[in-house]
């Protein structure tokens, strides 16, 4: 009877172990990424808001992108985010890609027609 409860129990002891580490390898969060000061400028009267982060412990970018109409000062509003999902290990790059994507944007608001 000691010799059928052996592999019983180890089978049990392994699942138990296959269970937590599942459970922590699910739970450990991502590394956080680091935002970086904005870089503001203006293009056709609008402002651009370009937010670099660094990813914490690598040298991976992105940014975040944000741009506010002539008639819509940024200290008040939020801004509109404009979609941007490029990365880089070239901080620069990141920003010259985020600032085209904001006035790629911007040329396609000021050319839309009005509904």
């Amino acid at each position: 009877m000691a010799a059928m409860t052996l592999p019983r129990l180890s089978g049990v002891l392994l699942r138990g172990v296959l269970i937590i580490a599942v459970v922590a390898g699910c739970s450990m969060a991502p590394p956080p990424w680091l935002d970086q000061s904005p870089v503001v400028s203006n293009y056709k009267g609008w402002t651009i808001a370009v937010t670099p982060a660094r990813l914490e412990d690598e040298d991976l970018w992105r940014a975040r992108v944000r741009v506010w109409p002539p008639e819509v000062r940024p200290d008040g509003h939020p801004g509109i985010n404009v979609r941007f999902s490029d990365e880089s290990t070239n901080r620069n790059a990141v920003e010259q890609g985020a600032a085209a994507a904001a006035r790629e944007y911007i040329d396609a608001s000021v050319s839309a027609p009005a509904r």
